[in-house]
């Protein structure tokens, strides 16, 4: 089966799909689960050991156990070092077609040491270049369509979505941003993905002039996108919904809904939610199709915030309000009795949002509980943002550290977290 056939069959699968309730998509997941464990107690070393047994019998792992065992986890015979070795020469070479023994490797952002390396299969690249055109091409697989996809690192797996009438173009974030602009303008892309970080810099462009372009469809990836941001994106591009992918190494988790609502992708992952709260949980995934490199039981440390309303445009998948933050980015604050207190990220960001207009921010807690605010804004902004600091330590009982302010500063080479703890 050629590979346009092949992606062609997952988009209709996916795009055609539905559960009309929570039974039928729950029976689904029980034949998709079955399915996958018994295929990687089978062939992954480091599983085998649990063949017969329930996914709640299975061990929650996360990205340190992923990588210490990677050899013995993954399905295809692939070492560590030599995948880690290969996706890093792919980066340092910019060339990003290879592949390792048939196999795509990537990896996450992060140093070195911390990244994690994920591996694709052909089959599993052609279900997931399905499932995305499934979720995002707003005409269909047959019409003619134009993808610009913004990001630091290309890979055959993204540029296995341009097929057939599908034209994929990738702008990299390492190459001088006016340079990327010029081609943009010349592509007038339908559709544009990147990063929230790079989309503000887009919409910078075509507020002074600089950038022409009439996108049907803007997709942020890789970074949380705040609602501020998503505001003015909308405003400045002229779109009703900024869509969304929540995608990382581990799998893709959510997407974007015709009514602007981002859903858990149930149909290709199942998570388990370890609540914090009545609405804030961490999510456990188990990805349901993935073979080469099993994601069992995978503990991500992201916040996600539930939506408890039924969402309007059909869909019973999972709806949420957010993706807050990464769970090591919650603060940390002293109260009065010596007990500590979390703050989550976005308490944080209402003090920037309820002091004034504040579009450029990072806000980071120093290992001594300090606040350091990065904007570049006057004295009265300055005042108005500790005002916000003041009344939220004393709306929520702790004390509050020294708060300074130094100048805003954006290294396009990593991810932009507005709000971010210091470990």
């Amino acid at each position: 089966m050629s590979q346009m056939i092949n992606v062609l069959k997952y988009y209709l699968k996916y795009k055609y799909t539905k559960f009309e309730d929570e039974d039928r998509l729950k029976g689904y997941q029980e034949k998709k689960l079955k399915k996958r464990l018994e295929y990687v107690t089978e062939h992954s070393g480091f599983y085998n050991k649990y063949k017969g047994c329930k996914l709640e019998d299975f061990p929650i792992i996360d990205k340190k156990i992923m990588m210490d065992n990677f050899d013995s986890i993954n399905t295809v015979g692939i070492n560590r070092e030599e995948a880690l070795s290969f996706a890093i020469e792919s980066e340092d070479r910019r060339e990003f077609s290879s592949k390792l023994s048939g196999i795509t490797v990537g990896l996450s952002s992060g140093t070195s040491y911390s990244r994690g390396i994920f591996l694709v299969e052909d089959e599993e690249k052609d279900k997931w270049a399905g499932y995305v055109l499934a979720r995002f091409l707003p005409k269909g697989i047959l019409s003619k369509c134009s993808i610009a996809f913004f990001m630091r690192a290309n890979s055959n797996l993204y540029e296995n979505v341009g097929k057939g009438r599908i034209r994929f173009d990738f702008f990299d974030i390492y190459k001088d941003m006016e340079e990327n602009f010029r081609r943009l303008n010349d592509l007038n892309a339908d559709i544009i993905v990147a990063q929230p970080s790079v989309l503000l810099m887009i919409a910078a462009a075509v507020k002074e002039g600089r950038l022409r372009i009439l996108p049907e469809k803007v997709i942020s990836i890789a970074e949380v996108l705040e609602r501020r941001d998503e505001e003015y994106l909308k405003k400045v591009l002229g779109l009703d919904v900024i869509h969304q992918v929540y995608q990382c190494t581990e799998g893709c988790l959510a997407t974007t809904c015709s009514c602007g609502r981002l859903h858990l992708n149930e149909d290709i992952v199942y998570i388990e939610k370890e609540y914090i709260d009545d609405e804030r949980f961490v999510p456990i995934i188990t990805d349901l199709e993935r073979t080469s490199q099993p994601i069992i039981r995978y503990r991500l440390n992201d916040i996600l915030v539930e939506d408890k309303k039924r969402c309007e445009c059909g869909l019973i998948f999972t709806p949420l309000i957010e993706i807050e933050g990464r769970e090591d980015d919650v603060f940390i604050f002293a109260e009065k009795n010596g007990n500590e207190i979390p703050i989550f990220p976005d308490f944080i960001r209402r003090c920037i949002l309820f002091a004034g207009d504040i579009t450029d921010y990072r806000i980071v807690q120093e290992k001594d509980s300090s606040i350091t605010v990065y904007a570049d804004i006057d004295e009265e902004l300055r005042s108005k943002v500790f005002k916000e600091f003041e009344k939220l330590s004393l709306d929520q009982g702790f004390i509050l550290s020294r708060v300074r302010f130094k100048s805003y500063t954006f290294d396009k080479g990593r991810k932009l977290k507005r709000v971010e703890r210091s470990l």
